[in-house]
């Protein structure tokens, strides 16, 4: 899952935040939805499956706030060594160009692109993956996470500025603006934050130029390490698995690893494979799961796998395991 923490981060603390609104981890695990997570360790569940529980943390709280919220948890020093490179930047300018640049040592947070306005800069979240309850929860949860450590950096709370939203106003859209301190404009073109030009000169309070230089090129050297992937197969494989379906294109797929596409072309060749055959491999894994696990229909699974059409499915299906779906539903071990 797509933020500035591990999902298996995200977990306690947000059933230490459901509990201050008087429910439980019984209450939520009792939903239907999650009815099969309910025996397992909150450690051992993938970002697909953390998604799944953050969604039905929002219906059962009924809070469209819960993610800001859930995103003002989050603690700087917990990032290791790049929350220490950001601790140690002389203002939120050079820390917001750290953030950027060194986003993917921490694992899967969304594309930020940055633009240049007349007064100040917007950074803007770009996701091409998920439903739409998933794009909105995500943006949330980041841009929240990105607001709370630039006040934790400076030790103030910032109240210029603006957050835009591009998707329509809940019901109390004051409550998004008293968390966020800011504006908040529903219906907009783009997700983003709009961060003026005072906002970025203002110094962080830990600002330590001697050790902003060790935490730096700590960071550049774990980003040259992805950017040395000996094993790109297996570096898609986790890409896709986390997508749960609704696969990236090949060229988002190598601006996720910091390569070119030709490049990671050229790299699953030499690794005898290639891209459209590791989507339909973990397709399968996914599918087999699926078939496995819950009580999703073959057409329901198909839709989840992106696939147009069921039969195209069941033709794949076939061809992957010398069986049909529903062959292989009957022959695993339904629970």
């Amino acid at each position: 899952m797509a933020s500035l923490q591990s999902h298996n981060a995200l977990l306690p603390q947000l059933l230490a935040l459901i509990a201050d609104d008087g429910f439980t981890s019984e209450h939520l695990f009792s939903l239907p939805e999650l009815c099969l997570f309910t025996a397992r360790d909150i450690k051992s569940f993938n970002a697909i499956e953390t998604l799944k529980i953050l969604e039905c943390a929002v219906d059962l709280t009924n809070d469209p706030t819960l993610m800001v919220r859930l995103g003002r948890q989050i603690d700087i020093t917990t990032l290791g060594t790049f929350g220490f490179a950001l601790m140690s930047c002389a203002d939120l300018q050079e820390a917001l160009k750290l953030l950027i640049r060194y986003r993917a040592i921490i694992g899967p947070v969304p594309l930020l692109d940055v633009y240049k306005v007349s007064n100040g800069i917007t950074l803007r979240i770009k996701l091409d993956l998920g439903s739409p309850i998933q794009k909105r929860l995500i943006t949330e949860l980041t841009l929240s996470q990105i607001s709370f450590i630039a006040e934790a950096l400076i030790d103030e709370v910032i109240t210029s500025g603006e957050v835009h939203l591009s998707y329509s106003a809940p019901v109390d859209q004051n409550a998004f603006e008293m968390l966020f301190s800011v504006p908040v404009r529903f219906d907009q073109a783009y997700s983003e934050l709009v961060i003026p030009e005072s906002i970025l000169d203002l110094r962080i309070r830990t600002a330590n130029p001697a050790g902003h230089v060790i935490f730096q090129n700590q960071c550049e050297e774990l980003l040259r390490g992805l950017n040395r992937v000996e094993n790109f197969s297996a570096a898609i494989r986790r890409i896709l698995i986390r997508a749960g379906g609704e696969f990236p294109m090949i060229n988002q797929v190598a601006e996720m690893l910091y390569v070119s596409e030709s490049t990671l072309r050229r790299r699953l060749r030499d690794e005898s494979t290639n891209f459209r055959a590791i989507c339909d491999e973990v397709r399968n894994v996914l599918a087999c799961q699926y078939l496995s696990t819950t009580k999703l229909t073959v057409s329901e699974i198909a839709s989840l796998l992106d696939y147009t059409e069921t039969v195209s499915f069941r033709r794949a299906f076939l061809r992957w395991n010398g069986m049909t779906p529903s062959h292989y539903r009957q022959t695993s071990s339904v629970t």
